[in-house]
């Protein structure tokens, strides 16, 4: 199976904590943020959700870490 892993390694930095305009991130918060996604994806699996709508929330996950980033970093 021949799949890229950079969404993934992606969503789980910035779950953890990892700012994409640049900043701090720790190993600590991927690791959290990379568990937590697992997690949300073996649920998913469970549930027997196709892969394609799998991606999908992988990717509004993604979208949602980093508007609460943004918001977090203009209340500071």
């Amino acid at each position: 199976m021949a799949t890229s892993y950079e969404l993934n390694v992606i969503a789980a930095a910035v779950i953890g904590g990892a700012n994409l305009a640049g900043g701090v991130g720790g190993p600590l918060g991927a690791i959290v943020g990379c568990v937590l996604l697992e997690v949300i994806r073996n649920g998913l699996v469970l549930a027997q959700v196709n892969s394609y709508w799998q991606q999908a929330l992988v990717g509004v996950i993604i979208i949602l870490a980093v508007l609460v980033d943004r918001i977090r970093s203009r209340m500071l």
